[in-house]
């Protein structure tokens, strides 16, 4: 019977739109005396009789009737009588079977206007998932747009921007960053069309619309953002005038007070005098009986200006606030507006939480999350969320702020997952790490140790899991055209980098010992000049474009956060733990974790600032400055940190039947030496444990899942590629001996030694070998290089598709600081360590400052030797340290010096011999000409060459006549192992 009544309806309707085709608003009245009758059943049967009609209708008529249908679609859509989320889906139902008939090939303008409305209807839709609603107008609007051009239909053309402006401006899912500035674009394009002399009322929508971009606009000054702002809003209001446009002045207004209340620039208590009295312009057109949803949003408005307001008194202006929320949701219900009414609740919350009265804003805060999911609304979810955990914090209520922070942190994830680009990506964790911490702090105090755990987890180093599983994807070599496009245009840009470094090195009398291997070397802080800046920011761009097109950035692929009994079985014995740092910023924690039980020790007031400061400044800040004071301070600095950790308590309390250390460090003590941390007399950390490092567990998680390669490992080296290390050469000598490595698996010297030698004999072997030059940049770890013979190995390079080598057991970069870096707040430790790790290596052996190149040799001989009598890495590493420490003068001349000797002996006669033969070449060329300038140049390679050998050879004499030469720290506690043991 009732779908009888709405038949009869819908016939009145269509006679009464064909009536009034030159008046449409003939047909309110009709509207107005049914409205009861618009309902979603109205919708369906709608859908069901025009269909049907349709489909039995001859071509003309269908075309008539459809155009119709769309003309009753758009008036039920700006009808505001009846319920509103009702009306548009009527109209939606209207626009889709219009559009069937009205297609792109028989009636383009007409398709594209309903496309167009589509667009506008579905962002302003109230029924199903904003989300996706907003993700259907762009759909439709992005339709319209691929036939749509501005020659052919611009007016068409520029309404289509206009709505794309609010349906990007309005957008929840994608790149919130990117979302602004395709509105903003959008909102340009529209006013190339829609003047202000021309079009002076779309202008004017669009200023509007622009306004409210601006205010939430995530890039540029923010202050600057919301003078724009009021900008637009003022602009727009000089054509919105309250006699011409009573509906739209009303509309700009409230957007003109949400913009005063936000102000940064002006005075503080004037801007929100002027939302309150904006806010009240706008009520004097839009009233309850008129505009009952507008007066609803204005009063949400008003109360957050009362609970921000600083002039009258304190008390009356909350009580004003919670009387205009509770006006608000009169209106604004649960079931026709979830959106609006989870706003007024956690705006209401808010305002009890002014009053103290907690309890009454844990409930209201509760309510807005049963609508404000984490994947429906992440933004406003991390909003309420956080304020929930933050609330529940301070009054003890740990279960209820581990619920607050949970779904913040599922919020933040959902936004990073969306989120196109690596930069926003890290961006977005970093703005929201005091949630993870306040999660863990939580976590702890609530005895729940193992949530804890996995929440500082979920914090760290996401940037390089990204990459891992990224590269992984690529591990069979196949790389999609387009990448491969960006990574040749990535290697070009570093090619010119290489020629530029030469002709810098070359014009500037570059001395290439200093790299690396020389207490003189330190890290770099800035590129050589600006051209090389240039080139690098050139480079960066391509990056980004590359990782835009990664499979994990663009959503396809999510790696799920490790629980702690996934954490426990990467644990292999009983007798190994994983200790996890992390600094707060009031305490550090180290969480101790075994195969069946985990344990926390903390070290109250060693937070965030304090340890920062302590490592970064005194560590961090001599080694760059004063490397002779760093080292002279080494031992102190060391033996502080070790107190401060309370290292001595760690071990007695916790790590009892212990003998390996998996190591997670936090932030700046990814800078420390752990094996060198003094635990007794003369007694080291080092001596007690076996100790590896981990940027996360999740990275381990990977190592540990790589397949196993063949037993039988073929090992490649790559010596002295500047031919000015004489003991690296030495060092390339006694490992070749040792594993019978074949000549064609040795690059020597600058010839051999090129970057795309290194990159054909890294996809052969199993064990890789480096010994030579290499600088960490700390101001741009992805500039970080290898230094070759013909030009570098950035650790940008490394991280890209291009490296992959997923047959690595092991990698030993035998060259300075190649584990050095100082991490992002986001704790991703971009080094060549971790940049291997990413490329397929299951272990990398890196240092974490400059070290001296004879100690380094005499430590990978070690290393090896051990290694080949069938102990496993640690175990190497630790007795390697330990023969460098103990090794006498007495024994370094009797047992080394004669073949080291001998070696540099035979090295420097050949050095002069090259000399001598280049020098007598050069002579034979006009002192003027190039051919002589060139000759002159490697006449003066050579001779420094010579020089550092004669300089090694006397080194080599002070080290024999030192008791115990290498036992200070500095020359073996700089090696580590990252990866599988």
């Amino acid at each position: 019977m009732e779908d009888a009544s709405r038949e009869l309806f819908q016939i009145q309707l269509f006679e009464a739109v064909f009536e009034n085709l030159e008046n449409p608003e003939g047909v309110y009245p009709l509207l107005k005396a049914n409205k009861h009758k618009l309902d979603e059943r109205f919708a369906t049967v709608l859908r069901l009789n025009t269909e049907a009609m349709l489909s039995e209708a001859s071509p003309k008529y269908a075309q008539g009737f459809a155009a119709c249908l769309a003309g009753l679609s758009f008036l039920i859509k700006e009808f505001r009588q009846g319920s509103e989320a009702s009306n548009l889906e009527i109209a939606i139902t209207g626009y889709e079977v219009a559009s069937k008939v009205l297609t792109y090939e028989t009636y383009p303008q007409q398709w594209v206007g309903c496309q167009l409305m589509l667009g506008n209807t579905y962002h302003r839709r109230i029924k199903g998932e904003q989300a996706e609603n907003l993700e259907q107008s762009l759909c439709y609007l992005h339709k319209a747009l691929q036939v749509c051009n501005r020659e052919q239909f611009p007016e068409l053309w520029a309404e289509i921007q206009s709505n794309l402006v609010i349906a990007y401006g309005y957008r929840i899912r994608g790149d919130q960053v990117e979302n602004a500035e395709l509105a903003i674009q959008a909102g340009e394009a529209a006013m190339r069309v829609f003047t202000r002399d021309q079009s002076p009322e779309g202008w004017g929508k669009i200023q509007n619309n622009l306004g409210l971009v601006y205010r939430d606009r995530i890039l540029g000054d923010k202050a600057e953002n919301l003078e724009k702002a009021i900008a637009c809003y003022q602009n727009a209001l000089s054509i919105r005038t309250r006699e011409d446009f009573p509906e739209l002045w009303a509309q700009t207004q409230m957007n003109l007070a949400s913009a005063y209340r936000h102000r940064l620039k002006g005075d503080a208590a004037e801007n929100v005098e002027k939302a309150i009295a904006a806010n009240q312009r706008a009520l004097q057109v839009y009233t309850k009986a008129a505009f009952p949803q507008d007066w609803a949003q204005v009063h949400i408005n008003l109360a957050n200006a009362y609970l921000h307001r600083i002039h009258g008194d304190r008390s009356e202006n909350l009580e004003k606030a919670i009387a205009a929320h509770q006006s608000a949701l009169q209106v604004l219900t649960k079931e026709e507006f979830p959106r609006q009414w989870a706003m007024a609740q956690m705006n209401l919350g808010n305002v009890f939480l002014e009053q103290e009265q907690i309890e009454e804003a844990i409930s209201c805060y509760r309510s807005a999350l049963k609508i404000f999911t984490p994947t429906a609304f992440p933004n406003e979810c991390l909003k309420v969320g956080q304020t929930l955990g933050n609330t529940a914090f301070n009054i003890g209520d740990w279960a209820e702020a581990i619920r607050g922070y949970s779904v913040a942190i599922e919020a933040v994830e959902t936004s990073r997952t969306w989120a196109s680009s690596e930069s926003r990506r890290q961006e977005i964790l970093a703005d929201s790490l005091h949630v993870y911490e306040n999660m863990v702090q939580a976590c702890i105090n609530n005895k729940q140790l193992n949530k804890a755990v996995e929440y500082v987890e979920r914090s760290r180093s996401k940037r390089l899991v990204d990459l891992i599983v990224s590269n992984d994807l690529y591990s069979d070599g196949e790389i999609p055209d387009e990448i491969q496009q960006y990574l040749q245009d990535f290697e070009a840009i570093q090619r010119q980098i290489d020629n530029e470094l030469r002709q810098h090195n070359n014009s500037n009398n570059f001395d290439a010992s200093k790299l690396g291997k020389s207490p003189q070397n330190r890290a770099a802080i800035e590129a050589h000049n600006k051209i090389i800046a240039d080139l690098e920011a050139d480079k960066q761009q391509i990056w980004e474009q590359m990782r835009r097109l990664d499979p994990v950035l663009a959503g396809q692929i999510q790696v799920s956060p490790m629980n702690l009994s996934s954490i426990q079985q990467l644990i292999d014995l009983p007798t190994t733990a994983i200790l996890s740092f992390y600094t707060t910023s009031h305490d550090t924690h180290i969480f101790i974790i075994r195969q069946s039980q985990i344990t926390l020790h903390t070290c109250t007031d060693l937070g965030f600032e304090t340890l920062q400061e302590s490592i970064l400044t005194h560590w961090l800040g001599q080694y760059l400055n004063n490397q002779d004071t760093w080292k002279e301070q080494f031992s102190f600095l060391i033996a502080e940190l070790a107190e401060v950790l309370k290292l001595n308590d760690l071990i007695a309390q916790h790590l009892k039947n212990i003998d390996e250390l998996i190591l997670i460090p936090h932030l700046a003590l990814h800078q420390i030496p752990f094996a060198a941390l003094l635990i007794g007399e003369n007694q080291y950390l080092g001596d007690k444990f076996l100790i590896r490092y981990v940027p996360s567990c999740q990275i381990l998680e990977f190592c540990h899942n790589r397949p196993t390669v063949s037993s039988l490992m073929n090992y490649g080296i790559v010596e002295d590629a500047t031919e000015d290390l004489p003991y690296a050469s030495w060092e390339g000598e006694q490992l070749a001996n040792l594993y019978n490595i074949p000549n064609n698996q040795r690059l020597k010297g600058s010839q051999e030694a090129s970057v795309s030698n290194y990159r054909q004999l890294i996809q052969k072997v199993q064990v890789i070998h480096s010994s030579h030059h290499a600088r960490s940049r700390l101001d741009n770890p992805l500039e970080s290089a290898l230094f070759l013979g013909d030009g570098c190995i950035t650790l940008s390079q490394l991280l890209t598709p291009s490296w992959r080598n997923p047959q690595l057991e092991d990698v030993f970069l035998s060259c300075c600081e190649t584990g050095l870096s100082v991490t992002e707040i986001t704790d991703d430790i971009l080094t060549f360590s971790t940049a291997f790790l990413c490329a397929g290596a299951k272990s990398v052996i890196s240092t974490l400052w400059a070290v001296n190149d004879l100690a380094t040799a005499l430590f990978s001989v070690f290393y090896y030797q051990f290694r080949h009598q069938g102990n496993k890495r640690l175990q190497s590493i630790r007795q390697a340290q330990f023969e460098l420490r103990i090794l006498t003068g007495e024994t370094l001349t009797t047992i080394y010096k004669p073949k080291l000797s001998s070696f540099l002996t035979q090295k420097l006669k050949e050095t002069d011999t090259l000399r001598k033969k280049i020098q007598k070449e050069r002579d034979s060329h006009p002192h003027s000409s190039l051919l002589y300038e060139q000759c002159h140049e490697e006449y003066k390679k050579y001779d420094k060459i010579g020089k550092l050998i004669y300089q090694a050879k006397k080194d080599l004499e002070l080290f024999c006549r030192e008791s115990k030469p290498f036992s200070h720290p500095y020359y073996w506690a700089a090696f580590t192992c990252s990866g599988l043991n």
